[in-house]
């Protein structure tokens, strides 16, 4: 089961299938791996640092607070995750470094109430007794269709490995709409409330699209920037393809400005 392949498909209002690769549980137990590793040294480091304010701390406040982080360890985790999901955008160190990221069961960016809910279950995963650390999480993992864990099927996500070359994450690396000569949507005040986060993952995804033939690629990108067109109420276009990619650019530099 460890080396089963698991396929998420993501149905785009454009009518168009994008198909990803979920994670398993050989990539996400080194992941989180790596993250126990951080987090360790960061604890370990923090307990150092409090046993040195106990040697002279009268009032026995850093006795206290040591107790308090020895016994909320569980806690210490899960908010790690949380903190680093939410930030990095389904994302911890670890995730980063084997090209994982935690998306929605329909192949969308998860939501702050999904990466909530994943990281309060946490704690069942890792520490259900008597269990060894993380097994349980491991075996669900390794036994369930989508390779998921008790916290995403209750969030309802699950963990895609994205391209293992981080060059071809951004089909338009380096490059800054603010920066185009010509920009199409200047003059298109509020233009940023009508797309959203969907719309970025998805333009992103169809722009990196390798698998097509030049006529197949021609007519997929026609229609989407059609779509686009009647939606967003734009004029007509000679290239499909520069629109396409000027939304892109326009709602990452969107974003980047929110962050």
């Amino acid at each position: 089961m460890l080396w089963r392949v698991a396929t998420l498909v993501l149905s785009t209002p454009e009518g168009i299938s994008l198909e990803r690769r979920i994670a398993g549980a050989g990539s996400r137990f080194t992941a989180a791996t790596l993250d126990a590793g951080l987090i360790g040294v960061c604890y370990l480091l923090t307990v150092l640092f409090l046993l040195v304010i106990l040697a002279v701390d009268v009032t026995g406040l850093s006795g206290l607070l040591i107790g308090v982080l020895l016994g909320g360890l569980p806690l210490c985790m899960a908010g790690y995750h949380l903190a680093l999901h939410l930030i990095w955008e389904g994302q911890t160190p670890g995730k980063r470094a084997l090209g994982l990221r935690v998306v929605s069961a329909d192949g969308y960016p998860a939501s702050v109430a999904q990466h909530l809910l994943r990281s309060a279950l946490w704690p069942l995963d890792a520490f259900v007794p008597p269990l060894p650390f993380g097994v349980l999480g491991l075996f669900l993992i390794a036994g369930t269709p989508r390779h998921q864990r008790l916290g995403d099927v209750v969030a309802g996500t699950v963990v895609e490995r994205e391209d293992a070359d981080p060059a071809t994450r951004d089909p338009y690396p380096g490059k800054r709409w603010s920066e185009l000569r010509r920009r199409a949507l200047a003059d298109r005040p509020g233009l940023a409330a009508r797309l959203d986060d969907q719309d970025y993952d998805y333009l992103r995804r169809l722009l990196l699209r390798g698998d097509l033939r030049a006529e197949e690629r021609r007519g997929l990108f026609a229609r989407t920037a059609q779509l686009y067109r009647e939606r967003l109420e734009l004029p007509p276009v000679e290239d499909p393809q520069a629109l396409l990619g000027e939304l892109y650019l326009f709602l990452r530099d969107a974003r980047a400005q929110r962050a």
